[in-house]
């Protein structure tokens, strides 16, 4: 039985974390913390969670803790997943893992000196197509992949206003949205090392940070990636979507599609998905907490790791000094 400390109880923690953990068997939901400690309380009860507090402290010291979930603001994620690991749990970090580069190499390094494991919560990696796009590269199905462009677009939530407060959230649309598709770039591609970016930000409805971020990546393999990402462009709906091609074919997202050469004849295939976009988000959750949990009990290797959280925010603060300076920016 592994047993979870839940640290927030906003809306993902309502919709994602406590009913799935509730429901995961060998799991137990020791303790629920939030500063709000009267929702925390409607929460517990609701969900059977024996323990609420307002703070961290008090529920480290309850036997049979093995994991901390931090699921707050993104300005509290650093000091309570190192708290955590001074007390020697392992720890899931909802996505982006700290506000700075900083932050996130002062968690991995404490993390190395304690010796525990770290999750950055990227469920994205989970979605079947990530999931059936990664494989068919992976089998060589496209050939050598050169070109990647990918994106998410959507309106800002309404219910975080700290987004856009970047002492709170360390950024705007690139750190809420940009990040994931980064991070889905560098797992389902391996096109090495990168080399360089290019970005420009704007903010159209928002004054402290950006609310559109369109990126170049030059990679040292020299293949390219393009990343578009916004909270106010003008759609009538939002759209998440990976489109890469290689020497012998292509791949996309959303839905799963691959269309490969044969001769001087093009054939595609598609998988129609089974499931909502309700049920493919609430899925990628439910297969990405198992991930952990099976980590923790040392049944599969942690993925999503703090190393490569380090390796994601050097690249986006580098993509911020490239909008500031409105250069190319290259990356020692």
């Amino acid at each position: 039985m592994i047993g979870i400390v839940l640290v927030g109880a906003g809306n993902i923690a309502q919709s994602i974390h406590l009913p799935l953990f509730s429901a995961m068997p060998g799991v137990r939901i020791v303790a629920l913390c939030d500063r709000q400690i009267s929702k925390a309380r409607i929460l517990a009860e609701k969900y059977g969670v024996p323990h609420v507090f307002r703070s961290l402290d008090d529920a480290l010291d309850l036997p049979g803790v093995d994991a901390v979930v931090v699921a707050t603001s993104t300005d509290a994620h650093a000091s309570l997943a190192m708290q955590a690991m001074a007390a020697g749990k392992h720890v899931f970090v909802e996505r982006p893992a700290g506000r700075t580069l900083q932050e996130t190499l002062d968690m991995r390094a404490l993390a190395q000196e304690q010796g525990v494991q770290v999750m950055i919560g990227m469920n994205h990696r989970f979605r079947p197509d990530v999931v059936n796009m990664k494989n068919a590269v992976d089998r060589g199905e496209i050939g050598a992949p050169y070109y990647v462009k990918a994106g998410w677009v959507k309106q800002r939530s309404t219910d975080a206003r700290w987004l856009a407060n970047a002492d709170m959230s360390g950024g705007g649309v690139l750190v809420d949205l940009g990040i994931t598709v980064l991070d889905m770039i560098l797992h389902v591609f391996d096109f090495g090392r990168v080399r360089s970016v290019m970005a420009s930000t704007f903010h159209h409805e928002t004054k402290s940070v950006e609310d559109v971020v369109i990126a170049m990546l030059q990679f040292e393999n020299g293949g390219i990636a393009t990343i578009e990402t916004s909270w106010s462009l003008v759609r009538a709906e939002d759209l998440y979507y990976c489109n890469v091609f290689g020497k012998k074919g292509s791949a996309y997202i959303n839905p799963y599609r691959l269309v490969r050469k044969q001769g001087t004849t093009i054939q595609s295939t598609s998988t129609p998905p089974k499931k909502t976009q309700l049920e493919i988000y609430r899925k990628s959750y439910e297969s990405e907490i198992k991930h952990f949990v099976n980590a923790v009990k040392g049944v599969v290797p942690m993925i999503s790791t703090i190393d490569e959280a380090c390796a994601r925010m050097k690249i986006v603060e580098a993509l911020y000094a490239s909008a500031e300076l409105k250069r190319e920016i290259v990356i020692p």
